[in-house]
């Protein structure tokens, strides 16, 4: 019996070791996480790029007429490098892709195309227009919005329009 009590003795001796180096380690790797992970969020962003590539439309807006062949220019840059750029107007099924991966990311692409205008190209529309209060208002929209996609090898990306206005003057 006095073993066994001495036994027991013992168990709770080493079990309450035991818990206390279990309670430092715990406590201790804690406090290593808590002040190596404690970083600003301006340190984070630091080293980031939150850059959108820049660009500019050579070719300012364009007063064109149905079946004309137009030429674009568009210049863009990034510091980070151009990743790809996306040249497109639904109204008249145009998409061109330019994959810039290839070319090593190039900080500065001047992507050229020409379109020709179709036959059928709309010289006015209704469009509605959302103002600063809410409110809704309804324009004669006279411009076709063609854009270029321009994204840099960090997936920020930059919408670069060229204007077009189609007459039926010839």
């Amino acid at each position: 019996m006095k073993h066994l009590f001495y036994l027991s003795k013992r168990v709770n001796k080493l079990t309450s070791k035991l818990a206390l180096s279990l309670v430092t380690c715990h406590l201790s790797l804690i406090f290593s996480l808590a002040f190596s992970a404690c970083e600003t969020a301006e340190n984070i962003s630091f080293g980031m790029d939150h850059e959108t590539p820049s660009g500019m439309a050579v070719t300012d807006s364009l007063q064109v007429h149905p079946g004309q062949t137009v030429d674009i220019k568009i210049a863009v840059s990034d510091n980070a490098g151009l990743s790809k750029v996306v040249f497109s107007y639904g109204e008249w099924m145009i998409r061109e892709s330019v994959s810039l991966a290839e070319l090593n990311y190039p900080q500065s692409y001047t992507f050229e195309t020409s379109i020709v205008i179709p036959e059928d190209a709309i010289t006015a529309w209704e469009e509605d227009v959302i103002l600063n209060d809410g409110s809704k208002k309804t324009i004669v929209q006279h411009y076709h919005q063609l854009l270029l996609e321009a994204t840099d090898r960090n997936m920020n990306v930059k919408d670069i329009p060229v204007y077009i206005r189609v007459t039926s003057d010839k």
